[in-house]
C-alpha cells in the first residue's frame, strides 16, 4: 500500500495545523522534502531508481504530504474575530451549505461572505461559518441569504452531562449560532447549481413517497433508508435500531452505495457476456453517482462514491489487487478537499470497516469460492458483519458510549434482506416519480418493513441488550493500530513479528482501560426546562430521563438523597408532617438509613405561585432549595428576596444559575 505513508503524513499535517496555523508551517516541510529528494538524486543520478529503490525515499514523501496537510488545514481554517467585533455584528450575507429540518426548528448552515456591524461597515469573510436556527423559512443548499441577527458562541447544552457538542462543531468550523426570525431572512439569489438541483430532486422524491399508497410508517422508513432523512422516524424506532446494532440501516452510508453498486452490476451482467467488463463497472459507477445526486449529495454518500470510483479506476489500470490503495487514495482526496472530515465519525467508521473487510474477509474465509460459491457467499456475509463490528466497536463506544450486544444476530438476519428490499424500493420510487403507484410493490415494501420491525422486536423482547461503556482515546488508538497491523500480517508471508505487535496492542488497549477510565459518579441533573419538571438520572455511563408530575407533590428517593417536588398550593398539615418534617428512620429494602444523614432537596415549580417559602414547615432542614424555571420572573425575584430575609443560603435558580447536578 504505497499511499499509506502519504495518507498518514496528511493526517498528521491536518492535526498539527490546529496549532501551527500559517502558510509558512506548510512551506517548511515542502522545502525540506525537495532538499531531501535532491540529496537522493546526488546519490543516485537516475530519478526513477531514486524514487523506487532507495529505502530513504519515504522520508521526502512524508515531508511533502505533511506540508500539503498543513497547507490544506491553513487554507480551510476559520476566520477568527474578537468578541467585541462579533457582538457588534447586525447581519450579513452567505451561501447555504446545508439545511436540516427538525420537529422544533430548522437548522441552516451558512458560509458567510460579508458581515455588517452596527455602524454599517461591511467586512469580507474568507472562511467564516455559522448556524442559523429558524422556523418556517424555506431555502435550499446553494442559495445566497441575507440575514439580520445577533451571534452567540456555540456552547454545550448544560441540561445534559455530555459536553462534547461545542468542541465537535468547532472542529467542523462552526463557532457561532443565532436564532433568527423568518422575517429577518431573505433569499438574495436562488442557486441553480448542482447542489440546488440535487436538493430539489430529493424533495420531489420525498413528496412523491408521502403521497403514495404506502403506510405512514413505511414512508418514514423509506425516507430514512433511501434519502437519509431520519427526522420522520419515531424516537422509539431509532432507539430500537440503535440497541440492536443496525442503526446504520437508517443512515446513508457506504453500505447503501455498495448495495446499489451490487444491484447495478447484476443488472449489467449481459455486458460481461459481450466482453465489456470494464465498461460494466463504469456504468455502475455512473449509477451510484446518480443515486448520490438524487438523494441530495450527502457527504457520507459522496465519500462512498469517491471510494468506489477509485476502486474501479484501480481495476481499469490493471491493478486489481490494489483495492487498499484505492481506499487510501479516496481518503487522501477527501481530506485534502475538506480537512475537517478527519474528525467526522462517519468517515472514520467507513474507512476502518472497509479496510478491515479488505484485510480480513478473504483471508479468514475457509471456503473455496470456485468449488462452493453459495457457501462461500454465506460465510463471507457472516465474516463481513463480524469483522466490521469487531474492528469498529471501539469507535462506536467512544462516540456513542454504548455497545450493542445483539449486533451479530441482528445484522445476520437483516443485512441479507436489504439488497432485495432496496431493489424493490428503488423500482417502486422510479415508477412513482413517473406516475405509477404499483400496489404489488407497495405491499412488498409494507410487509418488508414489518418484517424488519418484527426481527428487531423479537431480538430485544427480553430486555435492552446494550453495554454502557465509553472507550478512552488511547484505547481506541491502540485497538485500531492492532487491527490494521494484524490485517497487514495476515496478507504477508512474514507474520510472526506483526502478529506479536498486534496482540500487544490489543492487550495494551484492554489493560490500560481501568487506569485511564475514572468511574462516573451517580448523579441527578435538574434540567432548565420551562414546561416539564425534568431531570436526568446518571448511573455510570447509563442515563435515564425522568419527570415529576405537574400540579402535585411528589417525592423521589435515591440512595442517600431525597428530592421533594412541590407544584401546587394546597399543602395540608398531614402532608406537611409526613413529607416536610421527616427526620426519622427510612427503610430501603434490607437497608436502613438515618434520615439525618440523608441529603434532602426541595424543588419548587410554578404551581407554588400563590405561596411563600415561610409557608413550608421545616424549610431550613433542606440542603438545597431549587426554583424551577417555570416560575414567572417577578415571583422568582420575590422568592429569592424572601430566602435572603429568612437566611436561606442554599437557594438555586435554574433560570438564573443554570441546571444543577447533585450527587446521589
Amino acid at each position: 500500500m504505497s499511499l499509506l505513508i502519504p495518507l498518514i503524513a496528511t493526517i498528521v499535517g491536518i492535526l498539527c495545523g490546529e496549532y501551527l496555523n500559517g502558510p509558512i508551517y506548510g512551506f517548511i516541510p515542502v522545502v525540506a522534502a525537495l532538499c531531501t529528494y535532491i540529496l537522493l538524486l546526488r546519490k543516485i543520478h537516475i530519478p526513477v531508481i531514486a524514487l523506487k529503490l532507495n529505502r530513504f525515499h519515504s522520508i521526502w514523501i512524508f515531508l511533502l504530504f505533511l506540508g500539503l496537510g498543513l497547507f490544506s488545514s491553513w487554507y480551510h481554517s476559520v476566520d477568527s474575530y474578537n468578541n467585541k467585533f462579533i457582538h457588534g455584528i447586525e447581519g450579513g450575507t452567505g451561501e447555504v451549505t446545508d439545511v436540516n429540518s427538525y420537529a422544533s426548528q430548522d437548522r441552516i448552515k451558512v458560509k458567510v461572505s460579508n458581515l455588517v456591524d452596527n455602524t454599517g461597515k461591511i467586512t469580507t469573510c474568507r472562511n467564516f461559518k455559522v448556524i442559523l436556527n429558524t422556523n418556517g423559512f424555506s431555502t435550499k443548499k446553494g442559495d445566497v441569504l441575507l440575514f439580520k441577527c445577533k451571534f452567540s458562541p456555540i456552547v454545550d447544552n448544560q441540561n445534559y452531562r455530555d459536553r462534547g457538542y461545542a468542541a465537535r462543531m468547532q472542529r467542523m468550523g462552526y463557532h457561532y449560532t443565532s436564532i433568527v426570525d423568518p422575517d429577518n431572512l431573505k433569499i438574495k439569489r436562488f442557486n441553480g447549481s448542482l447542489f440546488s438541483k440535487s436538493s430539489l430532486w430529493r424533495d420531489r422524491i420525498e413528496i412523491a413517497l408521502e403521497k403514495s399508497s404506502l403506510e405512514r410508517s413505511t414512508v418514514d422508513f423509506l425516507i430514512a433508508f433511501l434519502l437519509g432523512d431520519k427526522s420522520f422516524i419515531h424516537s422509539d424506532i431509532k432507539e430500537a435500531f440503535s440497541n440492536s446494532g443496525v442503526a446504520h440501516v437508517l443512515a446513508l452510508s457506504g453500505m447503501h452505495v455498495a448495495i446499489i453498486m451490487g444491484i447495478l452490476l447484476v443488472l449489467l451482467f449481459p455486458l460481461s457476456l459481450l466482453g465489456w467488463y470494464v465498461p460494466r463497472y463504469w456504468v455502475a459507477v455512473v449509477g451510484i453517482w446518480l443515486y448520490a445526486f438524487f438523494t441530495g449529495l450527502a457527504p457520507s454518500t459522496v465519500r462512498a462514491c469517491i471510494m468506489a470510483t477509485f476502486v474501479v479506476l484501480s481495476m481499469t489500470v490493471q491493478r486489481k489487487r490494489n483495492a487498499g490503495n484505492a481506499l487510501l487514495a479516496a481518503c487522501l482526496v477527501i481530506l485534502l478537499m475538506d480537512p475537517s472530515a478527519v474528525y467526522d465519525v462517519g468517515l472514520q467508521l467507513s474507512f476502518l470497516s472497509v479496510a478491515s473487510i479488505l484485510l480480513f474477509v478473504s483471508q479468514l474465509n475457509p471456503i473455496n469460492r470456485h468449488l462452493h460459491p453459495r457457501l462461500h457467499l454465506i460465510t463471507s456475509s457472516i465474516l463481513v458483519s463480524l469483522v466490521a463490528t469487531l474492528s469498529t466497536w471501539v469507535l462506536v463506544s467512544y462516540y456513542f458510549k454504548r455497545i450493542p450486544i445483539l449486533f451479530l444476530p441482528a445484522n445476520l438476519l437483516i443485512l441479507p434482506l436489504l439488497p432485495a428490499y432496496m431493489s424493490v424500493a428503488l423500482a417502486y420510487t422510479v415508477l412513482l416519480i413517473i406516475g405509477y403507484d404499483v400496489d404489488a410493490l407497495s405491499w412488498i415494501l409494507n410487509h418488508g418493513y414489518e418484517l424488519f420491525i418484527m426481527i428487531i422486536d423479537n431480538l430485544s423482547c427480553h430486555g435492552n441488550y446494550t453495554l454502557d461503556f465509553r472507550a478512552t482515546l488511547p484505547m481506541v488508538l491502540l485497538w485500531i493500530i492492532g487491527v490494521l497491523v494484524l490485517g497487514y500480517a495476515l496478507n504477508r508471508q512474514k507474520k510472526f513479528i506483526a502478529i506479536v505487535v498486534s496482540v500487544l496492542m490489543f492487550v495494551g488497549s484492554i489493560v490500560i482501560t481501568p487506569f485511564l477510565t475514572s468511574p462516573q459518579k451517580d448523579t441527578i441533573l435538574f434540567q432548565k426546562k420551562y414546561r416539564e419538571i425534568s431531570m436526568m438520572l446518571y448511573q455510570g455511563e447509563s442515563e435515564t430521563r425522568s419527570c415529576f408530575p405537574r400540579n402535585s407533590i411528589s417525592r423521589l428517593k435515591r440512595r442517600n438523597s431525597e428530592i421533594l417536588s412541590i407544584d401546587c398550593s394546597n399543602i395540608t398539615d398531614s402532608l406537611s408532617n409526613s413529607l416536610l418534617r421527616e427526620k426519622n428512620i427510612y427503610r430501603y429494602g434490607n437497608y436502613i438509613v438515618n434520615g439525618n444523614q440523608r441529603k434532602r432537596y426541595l424543588l419548587l415549580s410554578s404551581g407554588f405561585e400563590k405561596m411563600n417559602l415561610k409557608d413550608i414547615p421545616g424549610i431550613e432542614n433542606f440542603d438545597k432549595i431549587i426554583l424551577h424555571s417555570s416560575f414567572k420572573k417577578k415571583k422568582e425575584q420575590l422568592l429569592i428576596k424572601e430566602a435572603k430575609e429568612l437566611g436561606l443560603k442554599t437557594l438555586h435558580s435554574l433560570r438564573m444559575d443554570g441546571p444543577l447536578e447533585i450527587e446521589m
